[in-house]
């Protein structure tokens, strides 16, 4: 899971870099390794391409689709630092879900680490102090299909391979994100140099997507995502290296109080205390 933090900020750096591109191009170019290089490790693995759970797959990548247009949208017009911390709250919509779809556990007590998070929330989103809150609605969008898409990987570790889960998500947004450019017309040629982080922001993708799937198989979804919130901590360095992006004291605190109230729910679950 930290691998695939790692590599989800730096794909939020390359989105940000090619953010004049339309985002549903975005996405199509991010799908083009995966959909040459999946099909072949699926081959080799002598595995089913059409999986079992058919509906769950097609229902999480259509999900895992509008978050990352949603997620996408986003980055290219809020500091890295506060889009990927919104995002990150995530992982306290997955520990809802999670008891009610999955029935792992969920109890009172955990009731002010969630009022916590919200608050740390709170104050990365600004409300009142804003001047256009649209993105911050459309980051908590993001968050949302995040963590349906994460229960989705956790009930699919019984039914299919990670890399047919991989597999449909791919050539779903790939697939759907051309045919809506196609039918707009706003397909644009990118630039060489954009080109190159298109194609690379393909490959760390993928090996996010990998990472992500797997990581959602070995383990419950209330503790995987504890990891996620390493992304906060890479994407304020690559937001501060790469855009000079320095987050204001509000930003700071609210990410502290999201990672912190990660830790603390990671915490009562590791040691059965509740």
């Amino acid at each position: 899971m930290v691998t695939a933090s790692l590599c989800f900020a730096l794909m939020a750096l390359m989105i940000k870099k090619v953010s004049h591109i339309p985002v549903l191009e975005i996405i199509f170019f991010r799908s083009i390794p995966a959909m040459l290089i999946i099909p072949i490790m699926i081959k080799k693995a002598n595995i089913s391409f059409l999986g079992n759970n058919k509906f769950i797959l097609w229902f999480r990548s259509f999900i895992d689709m509008i978050g990352m247009m949603a997620g996408y949208y986003t980055l290219t017009v809020m500091s890295l630092t506060d889009a990927v911390t919104i995002f990150n709250l995530s992982p306290f919509f997955t520990f809802f879900l999670a008891a009610i779809f999955l029935q792992e556990k969920l109890f009172l007590r955990q009731l002010p680490i969630f009022i916590f998070a919200f608050l740390g929330a709170l104050l990365v989103i600004k409300p009142g102090l804003r001047i256009d809150m649209f993105p911050s609605l459309i980051a908590l969008v993001a968050a949302s299909c995040m963590a349906i898409s994460f229960v989705s990987l956790r009930h699919l570790r019984l039914t299919d391979h990670h890399l047919v889960i991989v597999n449909y998500l791919t050539y779903i947004s790939g697939l759907v994100s051309l045919m809506i450019l196609l039918v707009q017309k706003s397909f644009q040629l990118p630039s060489l140099s954009d080109c190159l982080i298109l194609i690379l922001l393909g490959v760390v993708g993928l090996l996010a997507q990998i990472t992500l799937t797997k990581a959602y198989q070995l383990a419950p979804a209330n503790l995987v995502s504890l990891y996620s919130y390493s992304q906060i901590i890479f994407a304020s360095v690559f937001g501060l290296l790469f855009f000079k992006e320095i987050p204001d004291i509000f930003s700071i605190i609210g990410a502290s109080f999201i990672i912190i109230s990660g830790y603390l729910n990671y915490r009562y679950k590791s040691n059965n205390l509740i």
